[in-house]
């Protein structure tokens, strides 16, 4: 259920409705949708792992590598701790009727010397 439930987060609806809004809507609709998926998907093998007890924890099932890699999923681009803030920033601005973006662009963010690509 939380994986079917998951899948239009997935697919369907961040690119209907990211699609002509303002970049607060966009951050608020990315973040409530990673925080979803990452804690279902975590939910989903916890669950697995209870089903198949300790063997799930060897490389003879694959649940091991899917464990470890959900875990990473949750963490690298944004803790969902962090993902509930930032949903709770936009939604109050959204409260507040305003549209306030302060986070530099990449070309505002730092003099052309200092940027550096290698």
């Amino acid at each position: 259920m939380l994986l079917d439930a998951a899948r239009p987060w997935l697919t369907r609806r961040p690119g209907r409705w990211i699609t002509g809004q303002n970049m607060n809507w966009i951050r608020r609709a990315v973040s409530e949708a990673k925080k979803f998926i990452t804690e279902s998907c975590q939910k989903v093998v916890h669950n697995s792992m209870q089903v198949v007890g300790g063997i799930g924890y060897t490389n003879v099932f694959p649940l091991e590598r899917i464990y470890r890699d959900i875990r990473l999923a949750s963490i690298w681009t944004g803790t969902s701790e962090i993902m509930s803030i930032i949903t709770a920033h936009e939604w109050y601005w959204e409260f507040l009727g305003k549209e306030i973006d302060t986070r530099p662009l990449d070309h505002e963010a730092f003099a052309e010397e200092e940027k550096i690509y290698e």
